[in-house]
């Protein structure tokens, strides 16, 4: 695949390394400043998405760029013949969610959401367990994601501006992988939310560093800062109600000391429970009555479909940007047409939409049914 990037930051660095791997070309990148895509060290420097998709015309547009570009670079991509695959979330709100399907279906092109972590094989092999109902009917569905990433008071990022990242900071940047994850190995659709916000450091200081954005509003102080006030929740605690009956609780906080990225799952069905951490997602814990046991990645042990996720034998440890490299690679055999399970803007919009969901109830403090039935 010919691959475009928009976005010159870590996350694109991420995936120019793994479109190579998968024997891609970054043929180009497009940086917010020419110095920054020049500096970026792959492909053609561009500071102008349209410039850049006209002179290439890529296969693949991969999008990384900041929430509210997303839309305008995706509908760009389409419209330049390629297909895109996304950073998460898809967009700052559902409605524009709704308008990149309608250009990808307009272009008959497919669009992709880096939900990075279904890449693991333990989840995969976790999806269909569930699927063959090993765990029986599932009544609880739990868990954690915790980073630690803004617990520092002096750190500002572009995320805590509502006009960027979208209604909501913790759920927006983290929220949307858990609810993503909870989906995917379930098989179900959370049906209902009741989310109970704080933030807990809400002075932060906008100093006009690399990744804070553009001055936000605040009350301008000595040699260029601003001191923030800051709109969105960086703790959300949720109440989770699946389609099927299943419920549970999910803490999303972004000040959690010592956690640099605890994303966890843990299910109880009527014939026996697991528990899953991405900090360690080469086994999981498998619970019967009265038993516990653990079960590290073992590749003979997977569907003849996901067999392709675990690139070693047993004993040998996969990580992060293994996972991310398998989503790509099946986002990729999509866009050549072939039938996978990959994560699609439908899947993309729904994050959003729960989000927006949680973000009435935490100021109605009330349930919010989730408007997602056609997604």
């Amino acid at each position: 695949m010919r691959a475009a990037i928009i976005g010159t930051g870590y996350i694109g660095r991420v995936h120019s390394r793994l479109i190579r791997e998968l024997g891609g070309e970054v043929v180009a990148a497009c940086g917010r400043t020419l110095a920054s895509a020049q500096a970026f060290g792959a492909g053609t420097a561009y500071d102008d998405v349209d410039a850049m998709l006209r002179a290439e015309k890529p296969d693949v547009v991969h999008v990384c760029s900041p929430n509210h570009f997303h839309k305008e670079h995706v509908i760009k991509a389409f419209a330049a013949g390629a297909h895109v695959m996304c950073e998460k979330p898809m967009a700052t709100n559902l409605d524009d969610c709704l308008r990149m399907i309608e250009a990808a279906d307009s272009a008959k092109r497919v669009g992709a959401i880096a939900y990075c972590y279904r890449g693991y094989p333990l989840v995969r092999e976790l999806r269909r367990r569930v699927q063959t109902g090993d765990f029986g009917m599932l009544w609880r569905v739990s868990g954690l994601y915790l980073s630690q990433d803004v617990f520092d008071p002096g750190k500002y990022v572009w995320h805590f501006a509502p006009g960027t990242v979208g209604g909501a900071f913790a759920l927006m940047d983290y929220g949307v992988h858990w609810f993503d994850l909870a989906e995917f190995i379930t098989g179900d659709r959370i049906h209902e939310i009741t989310a109970n916000f704080h933030t807990r450091r809400p002075h932060r200081l906008w100093t006009g560093e690399a990744g804070q954005g553009p001055c936000p509003p605040g009350k301008a102080i000595e040699a260029g800062q601003v001191a923030v006030e800051v709109p969105l929740e960086d703790q959300a605690d949720l109440l989770v109600n699946f389609k099927s009956g299943a419920s549970g609780v999910a803490t999303i906080m972004a000040l959690s000391p010592g956690n640099p990225n605890h994303l966890s799952l843990s299910v109880d069905g009527d014939r026996g429970g697991f528990d899953w951490l991405q900090e360690q997602p080469n086994s999981f814990i498998e619970r019967r009555l009265g038993e516990k046991c653990i079960r590290d990645r073992n590749p003979d042990r997977l569907h003849a479909d996901d067999r392709f996720s675990a690139m070693v034998p047993a004993g040998h440890p996969e990580g992060y940007l293994d996972a991310f490299r398998n989503v790509i690679a099946e986002s990729w055999r999509a866009m050549r047409g072939e039938k996978v399970v990959y994560p699609t803007f439908e899947d993309g919009a729904r994050g959003v939409a729960i989000v927006e969901c949680a973000v009435k109830s935490a100021k109605s403090h009330r349930p919010i049914v989730t408007q997602t039935g056609l997604l």
